[in-house]
């Protein structure tokens, strides 16, 4: 499998390669212009020396009306001068003389487009010739003695030499522009891999390890993020093993209690035959019903054993699921985003860096989750003070793109300024099962105008927090199950039924606070009170 199998560098790959390639043709685009106006400069200068210099010799005679000087004069230097392809000199009595190359004439009327150009000012420009019949640069020059004006020195330059340098810009400029494909597409590709090659290499270790080789262990090392999930990723895996090599010596030891169990079984049952000769005649089919007996308890046993195993990894594997479910969805949902905006062309630096930020902030939401289930029964972890609108508002920031996505509305309440005491992750945790859980009722329902509100207060010695929907409410006859673990009023496919258990354990037993909830008159609130200390 090559680097281009691979969406997550495919996605790099592109936005390097697109980016970099946009502020070159920026580039290029500008340094084109940049040089074309260069070389029409260039053309200003020459004709402007030009205009200058025949206003500077044809001065006397233009004063002096010395019109044969004035045509003898310029039809020698415009055969001298390859550039030029005409010149007008046009008086303000209206006397204009036009010389060419081969010929000069006089003429009453000049074409109205070139008597618009005779200005008390200098312009030019390229234009279609109505004399030459073709396009050339045109350069109008005023000629003033003494502050009055006499007059206007029209000059015609050939493009040729415009020409020709444009072509050879534009041939090294594509020569360079085919030189910068390659090297961005090399840079690119450079970058793309060196950013994909962990995650392609953890996502192998991973999935050969769903096929249940537990022995591999992702050898990524960085000081980065991606360095710390592979560290945490690895100590779950070794974590897991571990309850799998206790598993298997349980059932090893049970295997050894069912065999003793199972000889001693025998050994009643020889004495049950010994006894069933004697009354045989009265009990023909004790021996039978025994045994059947006997091959019921080895079965039952058997799969009480089989259970056990299940449910211990079931719990584990189903409260990791349960916890990365949303924080993988916040992930997806902004990388789509920016791979909608990108194909849409609306994206922005500001845009890219905010989901950037997001995907991070998601990613050590991650690690710290698998970090806190493992030192969740642990009853050495170290509590600390909190504000709670800031643990909401982390909670809020993983839901956040998925409430907006169901245009579900929040509105905020945050009336409590001092900290409480306990597990800021875990009861973030627990903030947000209690969010994902409004958020799925009031999408499974279908509710006009969804809206969660969310409220911080203080009342006595507590620090309260109020989640309310406008879900409808919960049905009276299973309010008092809602807490269990595994009881769900969902799709299977849509949960688990340990999020709000989990959240109960989370605020009552590790923080020793309370979790509560009632019906309101349009839905649901959840309350949770955390001891201020």
């Amino acid at each position: 499998m090559t680097f281009f199998d691979n969406k997550i560098f495919i996605k790099i790959f592109k936005l390097m390669f697109t980016s970099i390639l946009f502020f070159s043709i920026i580039f290029t685009i500008y340094s084109i212009s940049n040089q074309k106006e260069q070389i029409l400069k260039s053309l200003n200068l020459e004709a402007s020396g030009i205009a200058k210099m025949l206003t500077y010799i044809s001065s006397d005679a233009i004063v002096l009306d010395d019109g044969a000087f004035l045509i003898e004069f310029n039809s020698e230097f415009i055969r001298e001068n390859k550039s030029l392809e005409n010149i007008i000199l046009a008086k303000l009595d209206g006397t204009n003389y036009l010389i060419k190359k081969d010929s000069w004439s006089y003429e009453e009327n000049l074409d109205e487009s070139l008597f618009k150009k005779q200005k008390n000012e200098i312009n030019s420009e390229i234009i279609f010739s109505p004399i030459m019949k073709k396009e050339i640069f045109h350069y109008v020059y005023p000629i003033i003695f003494s502050g009055t004006n006499w007059g206007w020195i029209h000059l015609s330059l050939s493009l040729d030499d415009y020409n020709k340098k444009l072509k050879s810009m534009y041939t090294e400029y594509i020569t360079f522009f085919s030189s910068l494909l390659l090297i961005t597409f090399f840079i690119s590709y450079l970058i793309a891999k060196s950013l994909s090659d962990p995650i392609i290499k953890l996502n192998r270790v991973a999935n050969q390890i769903s096929r249940g080789y537990l022995d591999l262990r992702s050898d990524y090392k960085s000081d980065d993020e991606l360095g710390e999930l592979s560290k945490t990723f690895n100590t779950m895996i070794t974590k897991i093993q571990e309850s799998q090599d206790a598993l298997k010596a349980s059932h090893e030891k049970l295997e050894d209690r069912v065999k003793d169990r199972t000889l001693e079984l025998y050994e009643t049952n020889q004495e049950l035959e010994d006894k069933s000769r004697q009354l045989e005649e009265l009990n023909k089919n004790l021996d039978v019903k025994v045994k059947e007996e006997v091959k019921k308890r080895l079965k039952n046993e058997g799969l009480l054993i089989q259970q056990s195993r299940l449910a211990a990894m079931g719990e584990m594997l189903g409260n990791i699921a349960h916890q990365w479910r949303q924080p993988l969805s916040v992930i997806t949902t902004a990388a789509s985003g920016m791979k909608l905006e990108k194909e849409l062309g609306l994206d922005s630096i500001e845009s890219e860096n905010e989901r950037f930020n997001l995907i991070i902030k998601t990613a050590n939401f991650l690690s710290n989750t698998i970090e806190d289930f493992s030192n969740f029964f642990k009853p050495n972890k170290n509590k600390e003070y909190f504000y709670i609108q800031d643990r909401v508002e982390q909670s809020l920031g993983l839901v956040g793109a998925s409430l907006n996505f169901h245009y579900i509305n929040i509105e905020k309440d945050y009336s409590c300024e001092e900290k409480v005491y306990g597990f800021p992750n875990e009861f973030a945790q627990a903030v947000l099962n209690i969010l994902n859980n409004a958020k799925d009722i009031l999408v499974q329902k279908n509710i006009e105008n969804p809206t969660i509100k969310i409220r911080v207060f203080k009342k006595n010695a507590y620090g309260y927090l109020e989640i309310e929907d406008n879900g409808g409410g919960i049905e009276e006859k299973i309010m008092d199950k809602i807490f269990d673990p595994y009881f769900t009023t969902k799709h299977q496919s849509q949960g688990t039924g340990i999020g709000l258990y989990m959240s109960k354990i989370i605020i009552e037993q590790n923080m020793e606070g309370k979790l509560e909830v009632r019906n309101c008159k349009n839905g649901v609130i959840f309350s949770v009170a955390i001891h201020i200390i």
